[in-house]
């Protein structure tokens, strides 16, 4: 692994959350909300575009975004769904039977920077697209790929085969729904459209350049494979979210400018404007992170020596969280998860910050994982990182993979993990942000060397994992050759257009 590199100074401007100004919100597409896509089952498709059918690419897509009915979804739709599911469900109490899954199968279609490079050679402008200005001006990252950011601190090696060559990513299609056979339609309608085989070729690596990942089954559904509730704590978005009264807090609600590509949308230059065509677009960060469970189990077996009551305990101060999803610092439960009867009360929540709430018994560790990828700092905190403003993402991810069974036999068949999704409007003050500057350093939160994060931390060396969570003992150290419990398997930068771009400026063909 390369050694952590320190990102950039983040400019301390707060940016407004007062009359957000968006355009039609039916130009969004529709993952890129705190629910996202309603789904049991999520396939993601990566394919490249042969660069000598550029312009039929160009045409194709086009028509594929204009289909009838519509095969991309905008979040007018996605927002109808998730309403139809919630009266679906109230029917199904009220009458006593078994809710059946409503077929909702959505899709979202994302670029590399190499795919827009490859798109833009086919159209009627071949510089309409402003490529060069996202290359050396706003977004760099996003241009370089993940595989050359080397602040991550990512592997190189033992990568899942479809990432064996970024350079041929292009494009990526996801796609949800209730059932498998849901996600195989959709996706081969639009595979279909796309002329994949004669335009579009799917990404080398086996299984036809697909990852597939589906929730788990009650009554796990909806937590990741360390047991854990899974999406709890999104930003809602000022001028989308309207429920913000029952699920949101304060330091949640978001403007739309820190998610969604906006005319200004903040960037590490003070808002240099994006292509136009950028607008009501969203970066999306994938990730495929293999968690090992079997790791996890054997490190809270060791809860005494770490000054915790129970495995559970010491599980719940690694992550922050309890299973339910109930937050330690919250002296309800700082010493036991909450009940079955509070699942509800606990989603909502959110309504706190750690420096309020930083004093025995009821602290959170330093390091634990949620506070590690949402400090919550007010903005009048004295050891307020000026970027926790701009660091705010919408996860969108799914498990990968079976449950673990104590005592099974390794194979490639038995890997897990998640499909890691996010969104925002920035890159380099999102994702990159929270990992290289919080999750991966072992100084922050500033003050103490609390040690990196746990979970989804990547130090240079094993000897750097080292987490502290309980004052007066000592750091958490994985067990004898375990170098992480989460292990990157290899990703990608991608951007989310909006269906306006995907019907224009992106499918602007040469005669």
């Amino acid at each position: 692994m390369s050694a952590i590199v320190v990102p950039p100074t983040v400019p301390p401007a707060v940016p407004p959350t007062v009359h957000p100004i968006l355009g039609n919100l039916s130009d969004i597409q529709g993952d890129v909300w705190s629910k996202g896509f309603p789904k049991y089952n999520e396939t993601y498709y990566l394919f490249t575009i042969k660069q000598e059918r550029a312009a039929d690419f160009a045409r194709a897509l086009r028509n594929m975004v204009t289909h009838q009915p519509h095969l991309i979804s905008n979040l007018p739709t996605v927002k109808n769904n998730w309403a139809e599911i919630v009266t679906h469900k109230q029917a199904a109490g009220s009458a006593g039977s078994k809710k059946e899954r409503l077929p909702m199968p959505n899709a979202l279609i994302a670029f590399t920077y190499k795919g827009l490079e490859t798109i833009q050679s086919g159209l009627a402008s071949p510089k309409s697209l402003k490529l060069v200005m996202i290359r050396d001006r706003t977004d760099p990252s996003f241009a370089s790929g993940m595989r050359s950011d080397a602040r991550l601190n990512d592997p190189t090696t033992d990568l899942d085969p479809l990432f064996a060559d970024t350079e041929v990513i292009h494009g990526m299609l996801k796609v949800a729904g209730s059932c498998i056979h849901d996600v195989n339609k959709r996706l081969h309608d639009i595979q279909t459209l796309l002329g994949r085989g004669s335009v579009i070729n799917d990404v080398a690596g086996g299984s036809e350049g697909r990852l597939d990942g589906a929730t788990r089954q009650e009554p796990h559904r909806g937590k990741e494979h360390f047991g854990f509730e899974d999406g709890i704590s999104q930003p809602l978005m000022d001028g989308v979210d309207d429920d913000k009264a029952v699920l949101a807090t304060p330091i949640m609600v978001t403007d739309p400018k820190i998610l969604l590509v906006t005319k200004d949308t903040r960037t590490s230059e003070g808002g240099i404007p994006r292509p136009d065509w950028m607008h009501q677009g969203s970066f999306l960060v994938f990730r495929k992170l293999e968690q090992n469970v079997k790791a996890f189990h054997d490190l809270t077996k060791d809860y005494e020596k770490y000054g915790c009551k129970s495995p559970d305990h010491m599980g719940a101060k690694l992550m922050g969280r309890w299973p339910s999803g109930a937050p330690i610092t919250v002296p309800d439960y700082h010493t036991s998860d909450a009940p079955a009867a509070d699942h509800e009360k606990v989603k909502r929540m959110n309504d706190f910050s750690y420096e309020r709430l930083d004093a025995p018994p009821h602290m959170c560790p330093l390091a634990a994982h949620i506070r590690k990828t949402n400090p919550r700092m007010p903005s009048d905190s004295n050891n307020a990182d000026p970027g926790f403003q701009f660091s705010k993402m919408i996860r969108s991810g799914i498990p990968y993979g079976p449950d673990y069974k104590p005592g099974e036999v390794e194979s490639p068949e038995s890997k897990r993990g998640l499909l890691f999704v996010c969104y925002q409007g920035y890159i380099e003050l999102g994702f990159q942000h929270m990992q290289s500057f919080w999750c991966d350093n072992k100084d922050f939160p500033p003050g103490k060397e609390s040690g990196v994060d746990p979970i989804i931390g990547q130090a240079s060396s094993p000897e750097d994992m080292k987490t502290k969570i309980t004052e007066g003992k000592e750091a958490v150290v994985l067990p004898t050759g375990i170098s992480q419990l989460v292990t990157f398997r290899g990703g990608e930068y991608f951007f989310v257009p909006s269906l306006l771009a995907l019907r224009g400026a992106l499918s602007e063909s040469k005669v």
